[in-house]
């Protein structure tokens, strides 16, 4: 037990700093961290803990889980990015200390150790478990559920069948229905093909008092914000941000089926490159229970949203850590795979990450304002150098190329963090159109504006009515670069800044009434 603890510290807290990494140096920018972090500001301000708002309006996105930790995030370390985004870094280190626990239990040290590598290694993990966001939050209340219930099931330990429903509650106050729908369906397989899908097992579930846990910890907020909002939240929320979301696609993010199977792939690099590999030993040795297990889970979920209309790389990420146990399975025995089996997915891994640099050489290089940065595409050859080292060392010694293929993944995390997006961070718009406000005087938006500005002007930003154009009136305008010919004819009104928003179409425009 004392050796286990001490593992388990360790697992925890070197995640926690990977999952930190610069977290404070990075600007709240993205649109997705800019609406979290801004409306959990603004709850806090507001002092009204039940219903979200954006620019003081009323926000039906997600419910609010992840901004009671962002509010308590800032009420430690006051408002900025890593208070926004500390949490989300806690929530990714039990992630991964849950996944070492179940499958250490189950599979071994050695295999519980493997499964925490492959996380750690993952560059989208890391960057996942960045951002201030629900879906942190979601993705450990997902796997803390289901290890819940394959432990209570199969140890036949009833507290941690309750806790499987305690995790399941908050999981539907981090992102809604999902935390219920895909988890019940995922037990719903394993007990048919475990062969336990009978009356007494469904008693020992005590799915009365389970359903019963679950709306006394959800409901009340639901009702709260029901009753405060006259309906209007969860109606938007339930129709357009599930239903619709899941019937078509939202946002432009959509895509073909399989496009959701290469999120993952490129998401768990390095270590997807032995995904196949570890399936066909999974569904040899499914006798155990969580091999079985791992896969319908992982599966079901990656499955579930290739069939949903609306497709996106953070959607599949709570099928993450059931991979990497069946991968660190996978890597537990590669001494006795096949030379030829290992050395094709290292080939293939080496021409893929020649691939990604010139990819993204590409890409920035057609980006205007980082143009002059595409030389930080290089730095994503260590992958190269980690696969052709892995290469080279895998015919003295197939065990070597674990830690080639991890050490070069997470030195380039490491080095993603701390350098090569603080570069793209420094060329965003917003941090440059900040200086050149007075944050005192009066500041209105016409058309629409980027979001990352009310996290850091800190409050409300009126859209801009006509008659406030002709009078005597000095403010500060944010806009579009679509919208300024309205303002062509008006000579009080100059422009102060036009700069395009990093990998989109729009320019944000700060203009000055004088």
């Amino acid at each position: 037990m004392k050796k286990n603890f001490s593992i388990s510290l360790i697992i925890f807290f070197i995640s926690l700093l990977i999952f930190l990494a610069n977290s404070w140096g990075l600007s709240i920018y993205s649109l997705d961290e800019a609406k979290n972090s801004e409306c959990a500001r603004e709850m806090l301000e507001r002092g009204d803990f039940i219903v979200p708002t954006f620019n003081y309006e009323l926000r039906t996105d997600k419910p609010p889980l992840h901004y009671y930790f962002m509010i308590l995030g800032y009420k430690i370390f006051g408002v900025n990015e890593f208070s926004a985004r500390f949490f989300s870094a806690v929530f990714g280190a039990l992630t991964v200390l849950i996944t070492y626990l179940i499958s250490a239990r189950y599979l071994g040290t050695k295999i519980g150790l493997l499964s925490v590598l492959v996380l750690i290694s993952s560059l989208h993990t890391a960057i996942q478990f960045h951002m201030a966001v629900p879906d942190p939050y979601l993705i450990f209340f997902i796997n803390a559920s289901l290890f819940s219930f394959l432990y209570g099931f199969e140890e036949r330990k009833k507290f941690f069948i309750y806790l499987f429903y305690v995790f399941t509650a908050f999981g539907v106050l981090s992102k809604g229905p999902v935390a219920v729908v895909l988890p019940s369906f995922i037990i719903f397989l394993y007990l048919i093909f475990t062969k336990n899908l009978n009356l007494k097992n469904l008693k020992y579930l005590s799915m009365p008092l389970g359903i019963s846990l679950i709306l006394l910890i959800s409901l009340p907020w639901y009702i709260a914000v029901y009753i405060k909002t006259n309906g209007l939240w969860l109606k938007d929320f339930i129709l357009h941000h599930n239903l619709e979301r899941f019937s078509k696609p939202l946002e432009g993010h959509g895509g073909i089926f399989l496009i959701t199977f290469l999120y993952v792939f490129v998401g768990l690099l390095p270590f997807s490159i032995f995904i196949l590999q570890s399936l066909r030993l999974a569904f040899k040795d499914k006798k155990n229970r969580l091999i079985l297990f791992s896969i319908i889970f992982s599966l079901t979920y990656i499955l579930f949203f290739a069939i949903s209309k609306t497709k996106l790389p953070n959607y599949t990420v709570p099928a993450y850590p059931p991979l990497a146990i069946l991968i660190g399975y996978y890597l537990s025995k590669i001494e006795f795979s096949k030379r030829l089996s290992i050395l094709i997915s290292l080939i293939v891994y080496t021409v893929l990450t020649v691939l990604i640099p010139v990819a993204l050489y590409t890409a920035i290089s057609k980006e205007k304002p980082i143009s002059d940065l595409n030389y930080l595409s290089f730095y994503f050859f260590l992958w190269f150098i980690g696969g052709l080292l892995a290469i080279i060392l895998s015919f003295k010694d197939k065990r070597f190329i674990i830690p080639s293929l991890s050490i070069s993944s997470i030195v380039l995390t490491l080095m993603f963090f701390f350098y090569i997006f603080p570069k793209i961070d420094n060329r965003n718009p917003v941090k440059h159109i900040l200086p050149l406000m007075d944050k005192s005087q009066e500041i209105y938006y016409y058309g629409g504006f980027n979001p990352a500005f009310l996290f850091y002007i800190r409050k409300r930003i009126p859209p801009l009515e006509d008659r406030l154009i002709y009078t005597d009136k000095e403010f500060y305008i944010l806009s579009r670069k679509k919208f300024i010919d309205r303002f062509k004819n008006v000579p009080e009104i100059r422009i102060i800044k036009v700069a395009k928003d990093l990998f989109e179409k729009h320019y944000s425009v700060l203009l000055k009434k004088d």
